[in-house]
């Protein structure tokens, strides 16, 4: 008997509403939300402006006596394990009798949070997105995730990855084997987009944390490091622009947005094209570290 052993996850898309439900909650009143995802992807100021109408004392003041979420992480294992429990999993199916699952399922059934109107407008036009971009992902969803675990010196080591399209974050997540985000309108930046959080889910992030630590170097630095590695896991299974019209924004590397992108990019473009010159990850690394340095001492 011949065993076939699958290297890369198979890779699972998913429009929840009880996803997209307890998000729409988290966005209206972030607020009350860990502080670093109220000031980045929980801050949707288009969303909140537009559906604002919709917030009631009673659900701030219940959230602000629970105090749902101590932390960041707090909030992502609660949000992945809603994702975790397939189409028909709803809070009911945590099986965990938390405070935070009880309240968001009183919420809920109360009807206070005003999503179900809203709902009826999302739900087709996020299944018609997803629909269209499993289309232009499927065909290179193993290369890209075979790309990515070659660049970062690791193997994938679970057999699923669970991708949901919610439609009020501002940005997305990677996190324990799932991916949240938003939909693009556009179907090329869309693929960079999901290439960086499966790079969330891959990249030893300890490594080159510790690395930059020793060398006293920026911390976002490490950011810069998982969106080179997935630029350079997906760029070939990009539409090329034609000249003289520009790369599209949102797929190279943003210098405006992470660090060090102009001293990173020449570096990993030299390591993608022969990523067989380091044994391992931390090899990697600490090649990289030095020019780095030296850039610094050198604009100091």
């Amino acid at each position: 008997m011949v065993v076939t052993v699958r290297l890369n996850p198979q890779v699972e898309f998913g429009v929840s509403r009880v996803v997209n439900a307890f998000c729409h909650i988290s966005v209206l009143y972030s607020e009350l939300m860990p502080a670093e995802l109220a000031t980045g992807m929980l801050k949707n100021i288009a969303y909140q402006a537009r559906n604002g109408h919709l917030r009631r004392d009673e659900v701030r003041l219940e959230l602000q006596r629970v105090g749902p979420f101590a932390s960041e992480s707090e909030w992502y294992g609660f949000v992945t394990g809603l994702m975790k429990r397939g189409p028909s999993g709803g809070l009911e199916a945590l099986s965990e009798s938390s405070e935070p699952a009880e309240l968001f399922r009183k919420i809920r059934q109360e009807g206070v949070a005003g999503f179900d109107e809203i709902w009826k407008e999302v739900k087709p036009r996020l299944e018609e997105y997803m629909e269209k971009f499993q289309s232009e992902w499927v065909p290179i969803s193993d290369r890209v995730l075979s790309r990515l675990s070659i660049l970062a010196k690791s193997p994938w080591t679970v057999d699923r990855i669970r991708i949901h399209f919610i439609d009020c974050l501002y940005g997305g997540f990677g996190w324990n084997h799932c991916i949240g985000f938003s939909a693009f309108p556009d179907l090329q930046v869309q693929k960079k987009f999901l290439a960086h959080e499966l790079s969330e889910l891959i990249t030893p992030r300890r490594i080159v944390g510790d690395a930059l630590r020793r060398a006293s170097l920026n911390s976002e630095i490490a950011h810069t490091i998982v969106d080179m590695l997935a630029y350079f896991s997906v760029r070939d299974f990009l539409e090329r622009p034609v000249y003289p019209n520009p790369e599209k924004k949102g797929i190279k590397p943003n210098p405006n947005y992470y660090p060090a992108v102009a001293e990173l990019y020449p570096f990993f473009e030299r390591y993608a094209e022969d990523p067989s010159i380091y044994k391992d990850f931390k090899e990697v690394v600490q090649d990289m570290i030095p020019s780095l340095k030296e850039e610094t001492e050198v604009g100091s």
